[in-house]
């Protein structure tokens, strides 16, 4: 398994910019054809987040579609300040990439 840190670009699934964010995605080995599949958890810089599907791009380039999922931090669900993210496609590079998700 491998683990990404830094800081990267949240976009919608239309790819219009949504906010910087902070990650950590973990993802596991590539079973060679299909990819490797990922996880992780976004803290965006300034927005509130919507839920959904969405494109992430990591600071070395690489960008992938993504669903963003809500996580609480109190125990009244009520203060949201970071969103676990479930990735489902490849990250690849910038000009390698395109993307198949609809809202």
């Amino acid at each position: 398994m491998q683990i990404f840190r830094g800081k990267g670009k949240i976009y919608d699934s239309r790819e219009n910019y949504l906010d910087d964010v902070t990650y950590e995605i973990y993802q596991k080995s590539s079973n060679g054809t299909a990819g490797a599949e990922w996880r992780g958890e976004i803290t965006p810089d300034k927005a509130i987040m919507p839920v959904g599907n969405h494109i992430i791009e990591l600071d070395d380039g690489r960008r992938g579609p993504c669903i963003i999922k809500i996580k609480t931090t109190s125990s009244f669900g009520l203060v949201v300040d970071s969103y676990d993210l479930e990735g489902t496609g490849s990250l690849t590079h910038q000009k390698e990439y395109s993307h198949d998700i609809s809202d």
